[in-house]
């Protein structure tokens, strides 16, 4: 079962079981909403503050674009 655990405008951390995701809009232009998986520490700093959210897409969609994937397109149906 998925339980919201933090909000901030557009992004949403979500607890499913033991895993940690965050939803967002990724789009500039455009709606591109994404689901991906954090660890559960980038969870709870990440609803400590707006600040430390922000840092944490950043990272984040770092680590998507080290891994071959476009961080800034829809994965979600």
């Amino acid at each position: 079962m998925d339980k919201k655990i933090f909000q901030f405008s557009d992004m949403e951390i979500w607890a499913r079981g033991d895993r940690f995701f965050v939803r967002y809009d990724a789009g500039s232009h455009q709606v591109a909403m994404r689901e991906d998986e954090i660890s559960e520490q980038e969870a709870r700093e990440a609803s400590l503050s707006t600040e430390a959210a922000t840092k944490m897409l950043v990272a984040l969609q770092k680590r998507l674009i080290q891994a071959g994937i476009d961080p800034y397109v829809s994965n979600m149906k």
